[in-house]
């Protein structure tokens, strides 16, 4: 009996580490899941998108809040452009006092505007920035902040083809 108790606390102890940390690989590894099982392609992560949910992430600790919206009322998506990144869409999901990463998605499963943002086929890539506890003040488990986002991008007209006659376009 102590025997085999012993292997499955061995069995738990080896295979349930990986499912209680909260990375940044987890997150990532979560939510694709999610979106592979809806049918969309994984979101890839951006090094500029993780560096805006850090700096994110670093405003709300020293200022004390968490929101959406800074207490000045500016928007998440403040972040992105300083660290060059030029968006067509964006989004932001916002986690506090989990253990585990499926934990953590499983909730945001259950809320639609979470679950909207990890499901969106507007959004290709994501950031994520994690801390121990919270930005608020002493708290157990950790907060995650991550950014999903679409990468503006500059469509090149055609080339006109001279056998073709056309009517002026309309331009910008």
């Amino acid at each position: 009996m102590k025997r085999s108790l012993l292997l499955i606390s061995a069995f738990l102890t080896a295979f349930g580490a990986s499912a209680a940390e909260i990375t940044i690989k987890s997150v990532v590894d979560e939510l694709n899941v999610r979106r592979t099982a809806a049918g969309l392609p994984p979101l890839r992560e951006d090094s500029r998108l993780s560096q805006a949910a850090d700096d994110r992430m670093r405003d709300m600790e020293e200022q004390g809040y968490w929101n959406h919206n800074d207490p000045q009322g500016r928007s998440p998506f403040q972040w992105l452009q300083p660290r060059g990144y030029d968006f067509s869409y964006a989004g932001e999901n916002l986690a506090a006092g989990f253990e585990t990463a499926e934990i953590m998605v499983d909730g945001w499963m259950e809320s639609k505007g979470h679950r909207d943002n990890i499901l969106s086929p507007f959004y290709n890539e994501c950031g994520v920035s994690i801390i121990d506890g919270a930005t608020t003040g002493r708290a157990t488990g950790r907060s995650v902040v991550v950014l999903f986002a679409r990468p503006r991008t500059i469509i090149e007209p055609p080339s006109p083809d001279p056998r073709r006659v056309s009517t002026p376009a309309f331009r910008r």
